[in-house]
């Protein structure tokens, strides 16, 4: 995982888990790599993965039981709104970048049925 200066660490780090639990890399319930093991293996300061697993378990994308480990969240709610925030957060980005050319919403509509309709290329 490569860090930009832009955002704190333990941020990106829990954009990363999201995208990991979005995409099916951990599954419902299932374990997630210890503090230590993940401060390791990502090189950072295990107080910065600390951050970011406190900051996951007040979401309740994560919960801890001590002695066994973390887990993603079973809650499918949860993962649901976590998908809907990526999917608004990244449809956002890119209305604004579109819409500063002066590309209207019916041009932008149509130009996305048509990279859907034909192989991702408008």
């Amino acid at each position: 995982m490569e860090f930009n200066q832009k955002e704190p660490i333990y941020s990106q780090i829990i954009d990363d888990i999201k995208k990991k639990f979005i995409n099916g890399t951990y599954l419902p319930g299932q374990e997630i790599p210890s503090r230590r093991e993940l401060a390791k293996q990502l090189g950072v300061n295990p107080n910065t993965i600390q951050r970011a697993y406190r900051e996951m378990e007040d979401m309740n994308l994560i919960v801890t039981a001590r002695g066994q480990g973390s887990f993603m969240t079973k809650d499918l709610a949860i993962l649901q709104a976590v998908r809907t925030e990526a999917l608004n957060s990244a449809l956002s980005g890119c209305m604004e970048a579109l819409r500063s050319y002066g590309i209207s919403d019916d041009e932008i509509l149509e130009a996305v049925k048509r990279y859907l309709a034909k192989g991702r290329s408008v």
